[in-house]
């Protein structure tokens, strides 16, 4: 096996992954509540350990050459945007930890800190990008009067007329490892991890503006690909060197 030819490959794929995540950020420096995902990666083993051939004998260089790395699954960093006032007395922002409620697509409940809300047709409160339904603090969608005025508090109590209504569902995450975006702005959350209330406070007539510096997640893609480049450089030198070599070695024979 050409260990070298290997070990730039790898750079290549890795680094086309941790390019795309970061243009997937910069796409979405103008998205409403959106936070950046980061690129783990973990350092393989030499090809000894982490292949079939534990009982060969070391060789130094190829020791020292290391095993390349892997991608690890991608993490949502959880960075608190800016607060804008919209001046809409249906947005809301979370100022500290949390996500609101939402159901999903597949009925089951979704997280976002995409607080543009609208009230439908008949009533119910829905995200204004998407239309799915908000929740409460049970689980339940919620039903609003068209006719009179909203508010909503600090806790996420709703209110019309000065009386109580309902409740936004407000949750914090266990373990924010476990969170997986589902596209639309929404997150799901891996079976393992548990939603508790959260006591982040709700600035009504707010909006949460994208977490993504559009500064550094320009470097971080310009660097991406510049390790693209310098990999797949490499590729073409162990392919030159192999190609010279059997040129070399049919002339012999």
């Amino acid at each position: 096996m050409n260990y070298g030819m290997y070990l730039s490959a790898a750079g290549v794929q890795t680094s086309m992954h941790r390019q795309d995540v970061y243009a997937n950020n910069l796409a979405n420096v103008d998205t409403v509540g959106f936070k950046p995902d980061t690129v783990f990666l973990r350092e393989r083993n030499v090809e000894r350990l982490d292949g079939a051939f534990a009982d060969v004998s070391p060789h130094e260089l190829l020791e020292q050459l290391g095993g390349g790395h892997l991608a690890e699954p991608t993490r949502v960093m959880l960075t608190q945007g800016s607060l804008v006032q919209s001046g809409n007395p249906l947005d809301v922002a979370i100022d500290g930890d949390g996500f609101l409620t939402v159901r999903g697509e597949n009925g089951q409940t979704a997280l976002t800190r995409d607080g543009r809300m609208v009230v439908g047709p008949g009533g119910q409160l829905v995200m204004a990008t998407t239309g799915a339904p908000v929740l409460n603090d049970a689980g339940q969608s919620i039903t609003l009067d068209l006719n009179r005025p909203v508010e909503i508090d600090s806790t996420g109590a709703i209110r019309q007329d000065g009386l109580i209504v309902d409740q936004l569902g407000l949750v914090d995450v266990s373990d924010p490892a476990a969170l997986r975006k589902e596209g639309n702005n929404l997150l799901s959350v891996e079976s393992n991890a548990s939603l508790t209330q959260s006591t982040a406070r709700i600035r009504q007539g707010y909006t949460e503006s994208s977490a993504v510096d559009p500064i550094k997640a320009m470097m971080a893609m310009t660097n991406a690909a510049k390790a693209v480049s310098a990999n797949a450089r490499m590729m073409q030198f162990h392919d030159n060197t192999l190609s010279e070599l059997f040129g070399r070695v049919g002339r012999i024979g």
